[in-house]
């Protein structure tokens, strides 16, 4: 399992920076003494990432995805990420509409884990460190180890949301994979509207459930 090749796909420094920028000012500054929640929050996740991936073949997709659904509803600000990846698109769709994204864009963030998760070879995780909170954000650094050594770093960025530190993005080498979905969304909807992001996670979706898609 290449998680580097999995998780990042280019190198979109610039658009990043620039994202995190917006980030930071979008979400106003909040405080907690409840310190340690977001490391907590962090090694909840990675317990069941690594329960996933310990049991995936005795899972199979559908067991992982059922696995790790309520880990990830309740680690992320889901509702909070689909809005900033459509950026100023948002203001365009109708109530119904935000309903079917919402959706769809849920059912392909858990969709991704199950599917790229698949696989155990004596990996661990490792928090590394946790930073903040500035602008009201914290930031989390935990490891991917695998057996021969590499690490890979996962720089994930919580605030509080409903009472809750959630993840509100993740950085991998750099790369913001809010930066990247919100670039690439907009992107397909400026070629090919709504109904053409809708059908593209829909594709994703299917093509994680069988299979055919990391």
């Amino acid at each position: 399992m290449s998680l580097t090749s999995k998780m990042t796909f280019g190198n979109l420094a610039v658009v990043c920076a620039g994202f995190v920028l917006v980030l930071s000012l979008v979400l106003s500054p909040l405080r907690s003494n409840a310190e340690q929640a977001p490391q907590e929050s962090i090694k909840t996740f990675n317990a069941a990432l690594l329960e996933a991936m310990k049991k995936a073949d005795e899972l199979g997709y559908k067991g992982r995805y059922s696995l790790l659904a309520p880990v990830i509803d309740n680690s992320f600000a889901l509702p909070l990420m689909a809005d900033l990846a459509l950026g100023r698109y948002r203001k365009t769709l109708t109530e119904e509409q935000h309903r079917t994204y919402l959706k769809n864009y849920i059912e392909w963030t858990v969709a991704t884990y199950a599917a790229r998760f698949d696989g155990y070879s004596g990996e661990q995780f490792k928090i590394v460190s946790q930073s903040g909170p500035e602008r009201g954000i914290v930031t989390v650094v935990s490891d991917l180890i695998k057996t021969d050594g590499e690490k890979v770093e996962f720089h994930y960025l919580l605030r509080q949301v409903a009472g809750k530190w959630r993840v509100v993005d993740i950085q991998i080498s750099g790369v913001s994979q809010l930066a990247l979905t919100r670039s690439q969304f907009t992107s397909v909807i400026n070629d090919a509207g709504f109904a053409g992001l809708m059908s593209m996670l829909k594709e994703k979706i299917r093509g994680f459930s069988q299979g055919k898609e990391k």
